[in-house]
């Protein structure tokens, strides 16, 4: 029995041979790419900053983590196990990597910003003031609403940490100003720019571990090997859809992702100008200064050492959560190709407490964009229900 080749099946499986085969030819390119910034970088590192700066291209295999960082157990196998055809071949002889990188996460004291960072006001702010604390928006409750009856001020605190290349302005643009006035009168808001991102300090010395900041996603898998299935579920190697394909570029490719972080972030007041003139708007929408907002550096290893390596660690704090009897609520969009929704279906498999809530039609971004009142108000729905607690959290992937 023969099948015509116009039926749908063949089409379909012709177009998934000749997609997987375009991202096999696209991603040995970027392989070998990423092998010529490696050398690329390092001769200019040497130029600029009077050594080579070190990579992850190096030492690579079980335990080596360690040697960068006493505290190796926080350091990501997806540093060093991410997938290279030239390099596991060992067709490029690599400069040898610095000694004496990172010590305990931080302490050599380097804070200065790399030659291919930003060096404007905006992103080294926190360099020049000496604060090396996180960068946190506070919006207290009305004080007109109970006059000088202090026993009837609330206690009630809500606590917002945004998710990847993004900031607080997630939460003050696009949720505080929906807030309704009951809302303002009864709850203490904190939201919070995460170590290296937005306003807050960028170091050089820091691996950006669990240890740092928290913020990650959930993958059911067992401990080994956990990290690098975190890094393909959110990071799999594929042209389509085209999020993925960048999440994929920016995760795998270390060099190259400096590359496009020197740019973009290192030029971003010459992007937002040109954006300026050719939309003419005097202000651009901040998901899109966000973007850039941050270094490679605080980036890369918040990708591997947070989002990635956390995964190895989420049972025990999963576990923890389910045996506080703490309310837990997720919410995401069907549609979402940044963070695959089993993950919150693994989530309620773990916490049989924790509430999932699928919103149709929505994905990673459009879960509040175009819909923030209708965000905000679920999210008041929520606080509501927990009014026993003392503290509430939102956060996002």
């Amino acid at each position: 029995m023969t099948m015509p080749i116009d039926s749908p099946i063949f089409s379909g499986k012709a177009a998934e041979f000749l997609v997987s085969a375009m991202s096999s030819i696209v991603f040995l390119f970027l392989d070998f790419l990423d092998i010529l910034l490696c050398v690329f970088f390092k001769i200019v590192d040497e130029i600029f900053e009077g050594n080579a700066g070190p990579c992850y291209c190096h030492n690579r295999g079980e335990g080596r983590a360690g040697a960068i960082d006493e505290r190796g157990s926080e350091v990501s196998e997806t540093l060093f196990g991410r997938e290279n055809v030239f390099r596991e071949m060992g067709s490029v002889p690599f400069p040898r990597k610095s000694e004496g990188f990172v010590k305990n996460g931080g302490g050599n004291g380097i804070v200065g910003n790399r030659w291919s960072d930003c060096g404007c006001e905006s992103c080294v702010s926190w360099m020049s003031i000496g604060d090396q604390r996180l960068h946190v928006v506070v919006k207290e409750p009305s004080e007109d609403a109970f006059g000088s009856d202090c026993s009837s001020r609330p206690t009630g605190n809500v606590i917002f940490l945004h998710g990847f290349l993004s900031s607080s302005l997630i939460w003050t643009e696009l949720v505080f100003p929906n807030l309704s006035e009951p809302t303002k009168r009864n709850y203490r808001l904190f939201a919070v720019d995460l170590l290296g991102f937005g306003r807050s300090p960028k170091p050089r010395d820091c691996l950006y571990t669990l240890r740092d900041h928290l913020e990650m996603p959930y993958f059911l898998s067992p401990k080994d090997g956990a990290s690098l299935t975190a890094l393909r579920g959110l990071a799999d190697r594929k042209l389509w859809p085209p999020m993925l394909f960048g999440s994929a570029v920016m995760a795998w490719y270390e060099h190259l992702g400096r590359g496009v972080c020197f740019l973009f972030c290192r030029n971003h007041r010459a992007w937002e100008w040109i954006l300026k003139l050719l939309t003419r708007r005097r202000d651009l929408h901040f998901m899109f200064t966000d973007m850039t907002r941050h270094t490679h550096h605080s980036a890369w290893h918040t990708m591997h050492n947070v989002i990635c390596g956390g995964a190895k660690s989420m049972d025990e704090f999963l576990e923890a959560l389910r045996d506080s009897k703490a309310k837990i609520h997720v919410i995401q969009g069907a549609q979402d190709h940044v963070v695959p929704v089993e993950c919150s279906s693994n989530i309620k498999m773990k916490v049989p407490q924790a509430e999932v809530e699928i919103i149709a039609n929505a994905d990673h971004n459009t879960i509040i964009l175009n819909r923030e009142r209708e965000f905000t108000q679920n999210l008041e729905r929520i606080w509501a229900s927990t009014a026993d607690n003392k503290i509430a959290a939102g956060m996002l992937f």
